[in-house]
């Protein structure tokens, strides 16, 4: 244990916070050399994103795509700054993203937060200059008050309802889903 707290106060290069989360038990993320602890999920955040995973799993079988849930990294590079996140759901469909510890070129990211009106800003300016990135979908892991919010890129980034209609649509994998649908236990 005390080597994840002297592993929280340094300066660390990605290579060596890769190497080190490999030997961690607990989660990490990675801002420009410094490396900050993840809290635990919540039930309901686990039901959602396990919802959302599993259907989109099984939407993208045989399909070149793959999605990974809440263990694999996102390595993003911002001027000359690393940003080492863990998306709860992230799609990549480039060939050459084949690092087995991290992908750097995702389609589609899902972040399920239990305060989505603030929380997803910290991340969405790192997000939205990921080239390959076409939707960012954050949604309210709270099941009483279901609620998505979507940023697409067309020529810009624009915000959008992330459920009209009470349907996710995502066109960046051709995917939609009842948004009642990611609260069922």
């Amino acid at each position: 244990m005390s080597e994840a707290i002297d592993h929280l106060k340094e300066w660390i290069s990605f290579p060596e916070y890769l190497e080190r989360e490999i030997r961690m038990e607990e989660r990490h993320e990675y801002v420009d050399g410094k490396v900050f602890a993840m809290v635990g999920a919540t039930e309901s955040h686990e039901i959602v994103a396990g919802n959302v995973f599993a259907d989109i799993h099984r939407h993208l079988k045989g399909h070149p795509c793959r999605v990974f849930k809440g263990d694999m990294k996102l390595k993003i590079a911002l001027h000359r700054r690393d940003l080492g996140y863990y998306p709860d759901i992230m799609v990549t469909c480039e060939e050459n993203d084949t690092d087995p510890l991290f992908k750097v070129s995702p389609k589609l990211l899902i972040e399920v937060m239990s305060n989505y009106r603030t929380d997803h800003m910290e991340k969405l300016f790192a997000h939205q200059q990921i080239p390959s990135l076409q939707d960012y979908l954050v949604v309210n892991q709270d099941p009483d008050e279901p609620k998505a919010w979507l940023y697409r890129r067309s020529h810009q980034w624009e915000q959008e309802d992330g459920a009209p209609d009470g349907v996710i649509q995502l066109r960046s994998i051709d995917y939609s889903i009842p948004l009642k649908d990611l609260y069922v236990a």
